[in-house]
């Protein structure tokens, strides 16, 4: 069996996994349930990393599995039953060994049963200056302060469950509609009504609010790219190449922006976005340019001004007080003289 590339880097994700799932299994569980919890997980880690690639990989290794959701993955015997198997006695994670370390124990077991090799990747990053950052951020919010605003997001989020929620139920959608918070997001009270029509209404208001998300954050994706495409080309046709194998930072991010871990505010989906744009696309932003002022004892200087020394050359004010500066130079830090600061 031909091992499987995954990157060294994200192995923090793995331990993450791992230590979420033993946060939810306080107490003792069998090693069947830590295995499935773990490998769905594994499937979960892998598409909000575009590392799709991976589990290609397993679908070949591992025929005739198809991975089309985590669930999945966990009920693969033969991997499930491996797993189970190297954690043996491990199943018991409140007793014995620090519990620092048993995260990254898990993560191990997952790596040997997945035949995971660890792999470096070449330094891909594009580095774009500053005002960049603040243009893509503000696509990004021109789209999503409007699209999720309250109480744009609650009505477009019910409208679309109802169209999806079978007829049938469309009295019990209406009455736990009528409880839903300002986003759509919660209920603020549970109605009574059957369970069945409890699940059906769920798994649509569920679909509808990806479905709602995912629209706002294409379309700001599109508008962002288009404001890259001005300053850079390469780093526009980033957002809508493959990161390993099918799926494109576009993807991801929408995936990343949809987790019930982001909340649905405008703010944190913007953040989400972005943040998601620049690791997965490699994107870094250049800091703004400081200007330069020329040392003199008679002037007054704060944390953080860019000096230039006859003696020393450039340099950044560490400290500020009274009558004296402390300055670091490339060849080391030197206290200076200035102007006592005015009140």
């Amino acid at each position: 069996m031909s091992a499987i590339a995954f990157p060294r880097h994200r192995v923090v994700l793995l331990q993450d996994l791992a230590s979420r799932v033993l946060e939810r299994r306080v107490l003792r569980c069998d090693g069947e349930t830590l295995a499935r919890d773990l490998l769905s997980g594994f499937f979960d880690v892998c598409m909000g990393a575009g590392l799709d690639s991976v589990l290609a990989g397993l679908e070949q290794a591992f025929p005739p599995l198809e991975l089309g959701d985590g669930a999945s993955l966990a009920e693969e015997p033969r991997l499930r039953g491996a797993l189970v198997e190297k954690l043996g006695n491990m199943v018991d994670f409140n007793h014995g060994g620090p519990r620092n370390a048993k995260p990254r124990q898990l993560a191990n077991c997952l790596i040997e049963i997945l035949t995971l090799t660890l792999s470096d990747e070449p330094d891909r990053t594009l580095t774009l200056p500053d005002d960049v950052h603040g243009d893509v951020t503000a696509a990004l919010a021109g789209i999503v302060d409007v699209e999720l605003a309250v109480p744009q997001i609650r009505i477009a989020i019910v409208a679309m469950a109802r169209r999806m929620c079978d007829a049938r139920y469309h009295d019990a959608f209406d009455q736990i509609a009528a409880q839903l918070d300002d986003r759509g997001m919660r209920m603020i009270r549970q109605p009574k009504v059957p369970l069945d029509a409890v699940q059906a209404v769920q798994r649509a208001l569920f679909d509808a609010r990806n479905a709602v998300i995912g629209k706002a954050a294409n379309a700001a994706i599109d508008r962002a790219k288009q404001v890259l495409a001005t300053a850079d080309a390469d780093a526009a046709a980033r957002v809508d190449l493959p990161i390993t194998h099918s799926l494109t930072p576009r993807d991801v991010a929408i995936i990343r922006a949809c987790d019930a871990r982001v909340p649905k505010t405008p703010a944190a989906v913007v953040r989400s976005l972005f943040d998601s744009l620049s690791e997965l696309a490699h994107l870094a932003w250049r800091p703004p340019d400081r200007p330069v002022r020329p040392y003199v004892a008679s002037q007054t200087f704060a944390i953080g001004d860019c000096v230039e020394h006859p003696k020393f050359g450039r340099g950044s004010v560490l400290t500020s007080m009274a009558q004296r500066i402390e300055v670091e130079f490339a060849e080391g830090k030197h206290t200076l003289v200035h102007a006592r600061p005015s009140k």
